[in-house]
C-alpha cells in the first residue's frame, strides 16, 4: 500500500479519486433541470449519475433513472478530470436522490438536491460575492445554509484564485467549504449560480474566456458567454451579467434588451453582476462602475429591473430606488443592494453616506431574499447569523434590525488630509526602500487618536519607527514623523521587490456621535531592491 501511495505522489495525481466536490448549477430551465459538476482523478469512462425520486441509499442496482455526460480537463491542471453530466425532463419541485462517478472512480455516497416550482411558490435564495477561502467564508456560507435557500447566487470574487493554474488549491478550499457547509437543515445540497468577478480572470478586465479557466471550466452554466438568465418559478428572473472582465457592458446591450422582452410578463427582475453601478467604497465615477451606469442603468430603468445585487467593494450597501440617475419614492426605479464582502474582510464607507444610499457599513456579511407574488423582501445576515437590515421596512423584525446595525462599529474612509505619507529615495518613479515620511494632521474640531503599523508578506525587510501612537491629536494640530524600510542584508538574492502595508488607524470623538468614527486606509508602497 505505501508504494501505491508513493507512486500517487510522483505522479502528481490527487490523494483522492472518489468523486469530490460536488456542485449542482443550471445550464436551463430550473425547475426541469440540474446540471452536477465534480472532479476526481483523470480517466477516460464516461461520467454517469444514477437519480431517483426516492432514496436507495447509494444500491447502484435500485436507481430507475441514468444520465452521461462530459469528461475535460483545464490546460494546465493535470491532476484531475472536471466531470458534468446535465440531468433533463425533471419534475419540478421534486427531491432527487443520486450518487455520480464513473466505471474508474467509483460513485459516490447518495445526495439529494430539490427542483425548482414552476408554479407561484414562493422562492428564497442567498446571494453576497467577494468570498475568498478564510474561516470567515465558512462561517457565512454556514448561516447562509441555515435559511434553507432554494438556490445561492455568488455575485464573482468567489475563490480569489485569479485565473492562475498554481492557485487551484483555493478553488478546492472553497469547493470543500461550500460542498460542505451549503446544505439545508433538511439535508439538500443548495444549487448555484455564479457571475464572473476581476479575481476569476487572469488580468481582470477585457480578456479572452482562456483567461478565465475555472469559471469556465468548474462549472457548467453557459457554454460560450459569461452572461446568461435563469427564470426560478413564475414570479421571478435573475439575470446574470458580466461587468467587463471577459464581456464588455456594451456588447451585452442587444442581448439584455431581448432578455428583458423574452422575460417581461415576469413580475420581479434581478441582476446579479460584480462591479456595482453605485459603489459603496470605491470612487463612484471609477471606470467600470461608470460604464454600468452608462451602458446598463438606461435599460434597468426602461425595462424595469427590480433589484441589482451588486458586489466588489467589500462592504455593506442598501441604495434608495434609482431611476435617470436619481433618488425616487419607494418602489419607483431600481433598489441596488451590495456589496459584496460574503467573507473577505471589510473595507470602509464613506464618512458622510453617499446620497445615493440608504446604509452602508464595513460589514461582513449576505442577503436572504424572498420572492412570491405580492413582493420581495431582502435581510442582510452578519457573522453571528444576525439579521442587521431589513426592506421593506414595514417587515416583521425590521426594528430590531435597525438596532443591530445601529450597534455596530463604523470604520469610515480616512479622509485625504489626515495622514500623508512620502516617500523618498526613488529610481524611475519606484521606491527603493529607506526613509518613508508620514504627516498626522487634525482637521476636525475635536480632539483625533491616530495609530500607524506596518505588514509586509516577507520575512527579510528591516525597519524602524513604527507601530507609533499619536494620543489626542488637537484640532488643527500636525505632527510629523519618520519611518523606514529595507531589504535585510541576508536577503536572498531572487528576491527583487516587496509591497509594504501601512495599517493607518484614527478614531475621532464628536461629543454629539454616541460611538466613535473609527477611520481606516491602507497605504501600499512598492519596495524595491536597489541595483548594485
Amino acid at each position: 500500500m505505501k508504494y501505491f501511495l508513493l507512486l500517487f505522489f510522483i505522479l502528481g495525481a490527487p490523494l483522492w479519486a472518489e468523486p469530490q466536490h460536488i456542485v449542482f448549477t443550471y445550464m436551463g430551465d430550473p425547475s426541469t433541470s440540474l446540471t452536477v459538476n465534480w472532479q476526481s482523478a483523470p480517466g477516460q469512462s464516461s461520467p454517469v449519475v444514477q437519480y431517483d425520486t426516492v432514496s436507495r441509499a447509494g444500491n447502484t442496482e435500485a436507481y430507475r433513472h441514468q444520465a452521461t455526460g462530459n469528461i475535460s480537463q483545464i490546460p494546465g491542471l493535470d491532476d484531475r478530470s472536471i466531470y458534468q453530466v446535465s440531468l433533463k425532463n425533471l419534475a419540478p419541485a421534486t427531491t432527487y436522490y443520486l450518487v455520480v462517478g464513473n466505471a474508474e472512480t467509483g460513485l459516490s455516497s447518495e445526495i439529494k438536491v430539490k427542483t425548482i416550482a414552476d408554479d407561484e411558490r414562493a422562492i428564497r435564495f442567498v446571494t453576497g460575492g467577494d468570498m475568498g477561502v478564510s474561516n470567515d467564508t465558512r462561517v457565512l456560507l454556514r448561516h447562509a445554509a441555515s435559511y434553507d435557500p432554494d438556490f445561492a447566487a455568488v455575485g464573482g470574487d468567489i475563490a480569489y484564485a485569479n485565473g492562475r493554474i498554481s492557485s487551484v488549491k483555493k478553488w478546492d478550499t472553497w469547493l470543500s467549504y461550500y460542498t460542505e457547509e451549503m446544505v439545508t437543515s433538511d439535508g439538500y445540497a443548495i444549487p448555484v449560480v455564479f457571475a464572473i468577478g476581476n479575481h476569476e480572470v487572469r488580468g481582470s478586465y477585457n480578456k479572452p474566456k482562456t483567461d478565465a479557466p475555472f469559471y469556465f471550466g468548474l462549472f457548467a452554466q453557459d457554454d460560450e458567454k459569461s452572461y446568461f438568465a435563469r427564470q426560478f418559478g413564475k414570479n421571478f428572473v435573475l439575470f446574470v451579467l458580466d461587468s467587463g472582465h471577459i464581456a464588455s457592458h456594451e456588447s451585452q446591450v442587444d442581448w439584455i434588451k431581448n432578455a428583458f422582452s423574452e422575460y417581461q410578463d415576469v413580475p420581479y427582475k434581478a441582476a446579479i453582476y460584480h462591479v456595482p453601478l453605485f459603489p459603496s467604497h470605491r470612487d463612484f465615477m471609477s471606470h467600470y462602475a461608470d460604464m454600468g451606469r452608462q451602458y446598463w442603468a438606461p435599460l434597468f430603468d426602461e425595462y424595469g429591473l427590480t433589484v441589482g445585487l451588486e458586489n466588489h467593494d467589500h462592504t455593506f450597501k442598501r441604495s434608495h430606488f434609482i431611476k435617470d440617475g436619481m433618488v425616487m419614492d419607494d418602489g419607483v426605479g431600481t433598489l441596488y443592494l451590495g456589496d459584496g464582502c460574503w467573507g473577505r474582510e471589510a473595507r470602509e464607507v464613506s464618512y458622510e453616506t453617499r446620497p445615493y444610499l440608504v446604509h452602508s457599513g464595513s460589514i461582513q456579511h449576505f442577503w436572504v431574499v424572498d420572492c412570491t407574488t405580492e413582493k420581495m423582501v431582502y435581510r442582510a445576515v452578519d457573522m453571528d447569523n444576525q439579521i442587521f437590515d431589513i426592506y421593506p421596512q414595514s417587515e416583521a423584525g425590521a426594528e430590531q434590525a435597525q438596532k443591530v446595525f445601529d450597534a455596530k462599529d463604523r470604520f469610515l474612509i480616512m479622509p485625504d488630509e489626515v495622514i500623508v505619507v512620502e516617500e523618498a529615495q526613488k529610481e524611475n518613479n519606484l521606491w527603493i526602500g529607506g526613509e518613508v515620511t508620514i504627516r498626522v494632521s487634525n482637521p476636525f474640531p475635536y480632539p483625533l487618536t491616530v495609530d500607524v503599523d506596518a505588514h509586509f508578506n516577507k520575512t527579510n525587510i528591516a525597519y524602524s519607527g513604527v507601530p507609533f501612537h499619536v494620543e489626542q491629536l488637537a484640532p488643527g494640530a500636525e505632527k510629523v514623523f519618520t519611518t523606514s524600510f529595507h531589504f535585510s542584508p541576508e536577503a536572498g538574492a531572487e528576491l527583487k521587490e516587496e509591497w509594504v502595508y501601512l495599517k493607518l488607524n484614527a478614531e475621532y470623538r464628536d461629543p454629539e456621535v454616541e460611538k466613535p468614527l473609527l477611520f481606516r486606509k491602507t497605504h501600499s508602497l512598492k519596495l524595491v531592491r536597489p541595483a548594485e
